[in-house]
């Protein structure tokens, strides 16, 4: 109760021209759900206590002042009732057709952010969604819907100090013959959970999901992905890698649902986990739910640490142990990043992970 009324009395806290019907609605929404329990199936291996006892924003964040803002999900839990509550700002805007290159759309910002973006027909859109690095608790959330024929890339980077909190978001329709393509990267923080949602809705549907997540200290980072496949001839493709040293730990859950009626689907999960240390710990969990015959689906999961042997033959090869460590370690990590269409995004990516881990190595050799 007392963690409600927290919520309750920083609502009343927001200046006059804030407090819109929306933003009620969803506090009152907030009131009534509460956060997330570990009780859920959903949050099993994720404790959001730390994040209850803080305030939904500070005078250093951007302060939730507009008059109007979108508004919460239906089927929207406490965390998206949160976010549309103390929203301090976003994009509400349609992408049209006829530019010679994509779009490109910043979707980074301060505070709580709340997007909504449509891709209209044959249009193409690159949205790059990044995390405020200072603010100690942040949540975003991204309404994606692509129209038919559309093509979008979003393009998601996390690394926050190791006492912030952040909570994402991304939510996608995807429509007839229509392409979306995610990549994300989560470095550090103390507590970090990201959510996938995708919706293929319409025939020939196609999602690309990738994504790697390292952790260190006694750090936090949850990905949740939910790829459902509603309709003929969708397509879809998941990779995730996980490093977690020292007393980081490390979460993945992937569920792949293809409905009644979703024949010809063709899907893909493959997940894999380094440990880097005693103490470090991955729960990954990917699922496959099928009610459809005459598709093809395959999901993998692996654990693993570095290899002795591997480590020895590149020390006899000269290397010191730290290099040899720092080798192997981004060669595991880097192969999902080196998928990334956006050849700008790859390359920031790959120098933060070397730099992550503190390698000697050429992060340009390494692209």
């Amino acid at each position: 109760m007392q963690i409600l009324q927290r919520y309750h009395d920083a609502y009343e806290r927001l200046p006059a021209q804030a407090q819109t019907a929306q933003r009620r609605s969803a506090l009152d929404r907030l009131l009534r759900l509460g956060l997330p329990t570990r009780a859920e199936e959903d949050w099993k291996y994720t404790d959001l206590s730390a994040v209850e006892g803080l305030e939904p924003y500070t005078t250093a964040d951007a302060a939730p002042t507009l008059a109007l803002t979108l508004p919460a999900r239906e089927d929207g839990d406490g965390i998206d009732a949160l976010n549309a509550a103390f929203a301090s700002g976003g994009l509400d805007l349609s992408v049209r057709a006829g530019q010679t290159s994509p779009r490109v759309i910043d979707a980074a910002g301060a505070g709580h952010r709340r997007h909504r973006i449509r891709v209209e027909r044959g249009a193409h859109a690159l949205i790059r969604f990044e995390a405020d690095a200072d603010a100690p608790f942040q949540t975003a959330v991204l309404e994606l819907d692509l129209a038919a024929g559309a093509h979008a890339q979003v393009l998601r980077l996390q690394q926050a100090g190791p006492e912030t909190h952040r909570i994402t978001r991304i939510h996608a329709r995807v429509a007839r013959d229509a392409v979306l393509d995610i990549s994300t990267l989560d470095l550090g923080g103390k507590l970090s959970r990201h959510d996938v949602r995708v919706d293929l809705a319409e025939a020939g549907a196609q999602a690309t999901v990738r994504g790697l997540f390292c952790i260190d200290g006694q750090g936090h980072v949850d990905n949740y992905t939910r790829i459902e496949h509603h309709a003929v001839h969708g397509t879809s493709r998941e990779f995730y890698r996980g490093l977690a040293s020292e007393r980081g730990r490390g979460v993945f859950r992937g569920a792949v649902i293809v409905h009644p009626g979703a024949q010809k689907t063709d899907s893909e999960q493959r997940v894999a986990s380094l440990l880097l240390s005693p103490r470090a710990e991955i729960n990954a969990k990917p699922e496959l739910e099928i009610y459809a015959d005459d598709v093809k689906c395959a999901h993998a999961n692996s654990f693993g640490q570095l290899d002795p042997a591997a480590l020895f033959y590149l020390r006899t090869r000269g290397l010191s142990q730290e290099q040899a460590r720092a080798m192997l370690t981004l060669a595991f990590a880097l192969e999902p990043l080196r998928q990334v269409p956006d050849e700008a995004f790859r390359t920031v990516c790959i120098q933060r992970v070397t730099a992550y881990f503190g390698a000697s190595l050429d992060a340009d050799a390494l692209a």
